[in-house]
């Protein structure tokens, strides 16, 4: 699978999903820190890459339909050992699925996928 995250998420976890064999970049690393949402999205769809970012869990404001799907992280407090949590989880679960178009919703209990 391929990913963008975006600032909300550490570079950290872009390297560490790399180090497990993922294709994954942060905004930082590509020169979007800062950016709107929309040039994030547009990159992540120009790109393939599926978005780990809050904003795009707004399915009326950013559809889904036509991306490479977005995972969105609801964790309370999003503490940079949960997310690692959370994306084991999420990748362990969903890992070989074909995300397009699909809005992944994961907390600290559940996985929901939608679309």
């Amino acid at each position: 699978m391929t990913f963008l995250l975006d600032e909300n998420l550490s570079p950290r976890h872009a390297e560490r999903l790399r180090h497990n064999g993922n294709d994954a970049v942060a905004v930082l690393e590509i020169g979007l820190s800062g950016a709107h949402d929309s040039v994030v999205r547009s990159a992540a769809i120009s790109s393939g890459r599926v978005t780990l970012d809050a904003d795009f869990g707004n399915i009326v404001r950013y559809p889904t339909e036509r991306t490479p799907g977005v995972i969105w992280l609801r964790l309370h407090p999003p503490a940079e050992a949960s997310i690692q949590v959370a994306l084991d989880r999420c990748l362990a679960k969903l890992g070989k699925e074909d995300l397009t178009g699909k809005l992944v919703v994961v907390d600290e209990d559940k996985i929901r996928v939608r679309g």
